[in-house]
């Protein structure tokens, strides 16, 4: 796989052509991977040089189990294997708590990024007096930086004033803001703005009492300007609205909130998970539900974030860590999506959170919500930032006689996985199977792989009808074990693979106790 820093996003800002895309009431979708037909008349699939991950099986033939003539075959079936879903190490030491006076608490929402060489964390704190509630529309947005991912400054930016002083870090809220608030705000750099407007900001507001969806613009991520009207009229996105510019569309997409069947003070509807896009920040259609909670789930069941970010490396998977709301214990838990395409498909690989609640006294009991971003704060590995509560989502509405915490004004600490650790094909004894016929740009390939003790994997070049490959067969595969984030195949010691570029060809793997997230074929 291409190891160019996937993580630090951004990139062209032009569109590149997105192969069989279609659009359906303003929606762009499209199927999940680039199919050409060869001369052959062989349905195949172009995988270029991209990064492969395996959110579905849709790259794995399914074979014959039994063929028409009635001999029984399993041509190419896969056995064995599985797709896994990986939960992540928690690191619960704090990138930023609340230590300064006017954080009264953190919430929960953040956005993390890398942008040249330094790691940047905005995150949403309230003031309150005391004996009085915090107000999700006089929240503040906050900044916080780092160059090596483990000491966090929060630098003195000037921008607002907090009881009479600018001495703080605080970079958004009813100043700039236009005393319209800026909870759930989420900041993204984009490429293709011009230079005083390059960083991009999005929070729900009110104005007028009604509640919208606001826009801001900066040149620097500190300090920001407000667009003076809604982005989005007249919609209550009351969680954080992700959104980015999409490289490959040329146009930038949202993750808002959806409502289902929302009647006020006759039904309470359940929270699910809307979708935009748009050519036009300033301007935004109506967002339409992408997912929600299904039959699986428990009648109770919200989405109440969405966690958007697209998977690193590859435009072709899309990643969601949305927190999962159960109404009847008033508590919140990540869970994992992923699709093909951002604006549809999404699926949840496994129905047991990523990340569940703590247990009584962890101070993670009230659940946890996944904020935005992943970045490599750590080589080799990948960081989402996390925001855990004490208090359950209703608990300040009740007096129920359990102590807080002492402080306890929240913080945000990670999760953190492997590269590309989020999903991976496992085999927990022996496996294989075959991928569909698929043509590639490159000299080698290069795997992703984690075996345990005694496991391997091994990769056999193969034509479309399915002839191995002379000296790229299983026998001549020199074996890959232990932990090899970027490995190199290699046939009795030679990787080039040039010569079958271009031309429809099928990978086989052989597993044993070993998972492989990724494969991709790249230059020497």
């Amino acid at each position: 796989m291409p190891r160019s820093n996937p993580l630090l996003g951004g990139g062209d800002c032009f569109a590149h052509t997105a192969r069989n895309d279609f659009v359906k009431e303003g929606i762009t979708s499209h199927t999940p991977l680039a199919m050409t037909l060869s001369e052959e008349a062989t349905v195949t699939y172009d995988i270029a040089n991209r990064k492969q991950v395996f959110v579905d099986w849709d790259l794995i033939e399914p074979g014959y189990g039994v063929a028409w003539g009635g001999a029984v075959t399993s041509w190419e079936m896969p056995f064995g294997v599985h797709l896994a879903v990986h939960p992540p190490r928690i690191d619960a030491t704090p990138l930023v708590a609340a230590d300064r006076p006017w954080e009264t608490f953190i919430n929960v929402y953040c956005t993390l990024f890398e942008d040249e060489g330094r790691f940047r964390l905005y995150y949403e704190p309230h003031y309150h007096p005391e004996q009085t509630q915090a107000e999700d529309l006089k929240a503040m947005l906050a900044y916080a930086e780092s160059t090596d991912g483990v000491n966090w400054t929060k630098p003195e930016i000037g921008a607002l004033t907090f009881q009479d002083s600018r001495a703080n870090n605080l970079v958004f809220g009813l100043e700039p803001a236009l005393g319209r608030g800026a909870h759930g705000g989420t900041v993204f750099k984009d490429p293709c703005a011009p230079a005083h407007e390059r960083y991009k900001l999005v929070h729900m507001g009110r104005e007028n009492g009604v509640l919208c969806v606001f826009g801001a613009v900066s040149p620097d991520g500190l300090h920001w300007t407000a667009i003076q009207q809604p982005v989005l009229t007249d919609y209550m996105s009351d969680t954080q609205t992700v959104v980015r510019f999409d490289p490959v569309k040329g146009r930038y997409v949202g993750f808002f909130r959806g409502w289902r069947g929302l009647m006020h003070g006759k039904w309470h509807g359940r929270r699910t998970i809307a979708y935009a896009e748009t050519e036009d920040f300033r301007n935004w259609p109506r967002p339409q539900e992408i997912v929600g909670p299904d039959a699986l789930d428990t009648p109770d069941a919200d989405i109440y974030t969405n966690g958007y970010v697209p998977w690193p490396g590859t435009p072709d998977a899309h990643l969601m860590f949305p927190a999962f709301y159960q109404r009847s214990k008033d508590v919140l838990e990540v869970h994992l999506m992923t699709s093909r395409a951002s604006a549809g498909g999404w699926q949840r690989p496994s129905r047991q959170p990523m990340v569940p609640a703590g247990e009584p006294g962890s101070g993670w009991e009230g659940g946890v919500y996944a904020g935005c971003g992943l970045v490599a704060l750590r080589p080799g590995e990948w960081s989402l930032p996390l925001g855990p509560q004490w208090h359950t989502h209703n608990q300040e509405h009740f007096t129920e006689g359990r102590p807080a915490v002492k402080p306890h004004r929240g913080y945000i600490c990670r999760a953190i996985w492997r590269e590309d650790g989020f999903t991976s094909l496992e085999a927990e004894t022996e496996g294989g199977c075959t991928t569909v016929p698929l043509t590639f740009a490159g000299s080698r390939l290069t795997l992703n792989v984690w075996t345990r003790f005694g496991g391997e994997v091994r990769v056999e070049l193969a034509e479309a009808s399915g002839q191995a490959v002379p000296g790229c067969s299983f026998a001549e595969c020199d074996p890959i074990s232990g932990d090899r984030p970027e490995q190199t195949v290699t046939w009795n010691g030679q990787a080039d693979v040039s010569a079958w570029q271009g031309k429809p060809m099928r990978l086989r793997f052989k597993l044993r106790r070993a998972r492989l997230h990724a494969f991709g074929f790249v230059e020497s």
